[in-house]
């Protein structure tokens, strides 16, 4: 009786078929199989802890200056275009973005509650 077995002795998938095939590949035991286990990989990498990082990030915040406050400015703002300006007396103008940055200083760029910027003036020192 014939072996009915694809392979040849020599590890080569072998047809009666006489129309060519793809080659395949017989699969080989290797050191890995289903339900072999996984060793542990020889090198654990150990980094920083999240508590180190951020003591990191906050000494190289402080030595760059992030903590120092700034002043923001509308950065759309054209030089004509006007916002709300709180006067030294309470009251609000408008005023454009030129004339609020030549002529109310000293102040403070905020934002109101419903999201629009506005200058608040403040005495000179």
């Amino acid at each position: 009786m014939e072996s009915s077995s694809p392979w040849n002795s020599k590890g080569q998938h072998v047809s009666s078929d006489p129309a060519p095939i793809a080659p395949t590949y017989k699969p080989v035991a290797g050191p890995y199989y289903v339900g072999h286990p996984i060793p542990e990989p020889a090198h654990i990498w150990l980094g920083s802890t999240k508590a180190q990082v951020d003591a990191q990030n906050a000494t190289l915040a402080k030595d760059v200056g992030a903590y120092q406050p700034i002043q923001l400015v509308p950065a759309s703002a054209t030089a004509a275009q006007q916002f709300y300006c709180r006067e030294l007396d309470g009251s609000y103008t408008l005023r454009t973005t030129t004339d609020i940055e030549t002529s109310c200083q000293p102040g403070v760029w905020q934002t109101a509650k419903s999201g629009y910027p506005y200058f608040v003036r403040s005495k000179p020192a």
